[in-house]
């Protein structure tokens, strides 16, 4: 599906960091083991963070949005619509953008909505917000992602054979609309035959979790148990989102030389090269190293790569920027915009 848009811009974007960080060799019980070795070169894994066991992703969200209304980046009542998109809920019920909204004491005019997208989640809460946009011309969206994966409930836990999934995070970015004539243009596919290519499979109504089960896990994290047939979600990107990406350029009269920066989706730094490979772009232009600084975030490593490897250029120039997010569904969605100095870009640490 294509859907096109003018007259939006990303104001911004904060990224909220737990405070404990831990390093690749403090996990894995033999890091010098082949397999390990291998997975450090391959995905990428160095430094990632992690939440405290009684932190949840509003937790997070609402720290960093207390921070963005004290430094001036946004006041309430310029929120018009609260969009979430994570895998780590507080409940089941309440949406976490119901209790940011309650939290916040934004008016009851708001617009709040959850989408667990994965790995597509910041671009698909990208194209949501702005559809919002073009009726709500006096307001600003804000898109909150991330995960808490990592999250432990025992800190002494022995060493694991082989590193666990994910790196904690939330981020907020600020959408709003634009008096400048800027033209957006996106696509969004999916591929359901191969839903369960990537997959949490227990926790759900099809498979409740047991007791023995919960008594087993290394973490107190519901959304844990993350399968994943590696060749298949590889093979999958590597077909699907360089045609995607192409798709989007032609519809905006555009090269692939025109375009400053590549911000993709960051499942691990081997996957980001051969796409870059296969887009025939420098490494530069499309930064890979999220998984190496942060881990894998799932809907938060878009605008980590943002505030993380290319702040200073989206504070300080026009920057044409190709967004792709893709992964569970399987789902893979581009977004092909001008993004205009952005007001904020940074990383900030909590106490969380």
């Amino acid at each position: 599906m294509r859907l096109d848009f003018k007259g939006k811009k990303i104001t911004g974007v904060v990224s909220i960091l737990p405070e404990k960080e831990y390093v690749f060799e403090d996990e894995v019980l033999n890091p010098d083991d082949v397999k390990a070795k291998r997975l450090k070169r391959i995905i990428g894994y160095g430094k990632r963070r992690r939440v405290k066991a009684e932190t949840t992703m509003s937790d997070l969200i609402l720290y960093g949005l207390h921070y963005m209304i004290d430094c001036g980046y946004i006041s309430r009542d310029e929120i018009g619509a609260v969009i979430v998109s994570t895998l780590c809920p507080d409940y089941f019920l309440p949406q976490i953008s119901s209790i940011i909204h309650g939290e916040m004491e934004l008016p009851k005019d708001v617009y709040c909505l959850d989408i667990p997208q994965a790995c597509s989640g910041y671009v698909m809460g990208l194209i949501h917000a702005f559809m919002l946009l073009e009726h709500m011309t006096d307001r600003k969206v804000i898109l909150c992602t991330g995960e808490i994966f990592n999250r432990k409930s025992n800190m002494d836990e022995p060493k694991l054979d082989h590193p666990s999934f994910g790196g904690d995070i939330a981020n907020i970015s600020v959408i709003e609309n634009t008096k400048e004539d800027l033209p957006i243009y996106t696509n969004v596919y999916n591929d359901g035959a191969y839903y369960d290519s990537l997959i949490i499979r227990y926790g759900g109504f099809r498979n409740p979790m047991t007791p023995e089960m919960i008594n087993q896990m290394t973490s107190n994290c519901p959304c844990s148990g993350v399968e994943m047939d590696g060749s298949d979600v590889f093979n999958f990107a590597q077909r699907e989102v360089p045609d995607a990406v192409f798709e989007v350029l032609k519809a905006a009269g555009k090269t692939k030389e025109d375009v400053d920066y590549y911000l993709f989706h960051q499942p691990n730094k081997f996957m980001l090269q051969k796409l870059a490979d296969k887009l025939d772009v420098p490494y530069e232009k499309m930064p890979n190293d999220i998984t190496e600084t942060l881990g894998n975030s799932d809907s938060g490593t878009i605008p980590a790569v943002m505030t993380t490897d290319v702040a200073d250029e989206l504070m300080s120039r026009d920057n044409l920027c190709c967004i792709a997010g893709f992964g569970a569904g399987l789902t893979w969605t581009t977004v092909l915009m001008r993004l205009l100095p952005l007001s904020f870009c940074e990383n900030i640490n909590s106490n969380l």
